[in-house]
């Protein structure tokens, strides 16, 4: 059975003056994200990819680190859902995107639909590639909700599973049977 580590970045430092794909990690995340970092089964993958927004970046930066794997490398499509500028009311417009997957939650956002189908396609190429080899993918909750949500057979996403999902988490994929073995938080 290969597995695919779906994992969320670590928390991030929020500057409402800076685009959220900008924000770089928080240092008092620091210690959860070490204790992630540090699990053992990281080591079974050969290989490490990471959207190349720099919280999620840094994430993998730290896991390949520790256990001595090659650096991780970045596709753009793993990428957080395309958003137009800070939103004050983040979480109720996230819940408004999960409603109505098909139209943007706010000005300049992304539908969650083309987050799903951009986020999918990059993950099911991934998976094709690592030839039933283990395989770290460091994103962000949005896109991995939607890719979770998805893969379980369900129309929409729970806001209330999002916001559940901690910074830095993983949830675990067998990617023999593309069924959810691990959930987020169960480490």
């Amino acid at each position: 059975m290969g597995r695919l580590f779906l994992v969320r970045h670590a928390k991030p430092l929020i500057d409402p003056t800076r685009h959220p794909s900008e924000w770089d990690l928080d240092p008092a995340g620091e210690p959860l994200l070490e204790r992630l970092a540090t699990l053992p089964h990281w080591a079974s993958a050969r290989r490490i990819v990471s959207s190349g927004e720099l919280k999620a970046f840094r994430t993998a930066e730290r896991i390949a680190a520790r256990h001595h794997l090659p650096p991780p490398e970045t596709v753009s499509a793993l990428g957080e859902l395309h958003k137009g500028t800070f939103v004050p009311n983040h979480a109720e417009t996230v819940a408004r995107l999960f409603r109505f997957p098909d139209e943007p939650a706010d000005d300049g956002w992304e539908t969650a639909s083309s987050a799903l189908a951009r986020f999918s396609g990059a993950v099911d190429g991934l998976i094709r590639s690592a030839r039933g080899r283990d395989l770290i993918v460091v994103s962000h909750g949005i896109v991995l909700s939607l890719y979770l949500s998805r893969l379980r057979g369900q129309s929409r996403v729970d806001p209330a599973e999002w916001a559940g999902i901690r910074m830095p988490d993983y949830c675990v994929v067998d990617t023999a049977a593309m069924r959810l073995v691990q959930p987020f938080g169960a480490w």
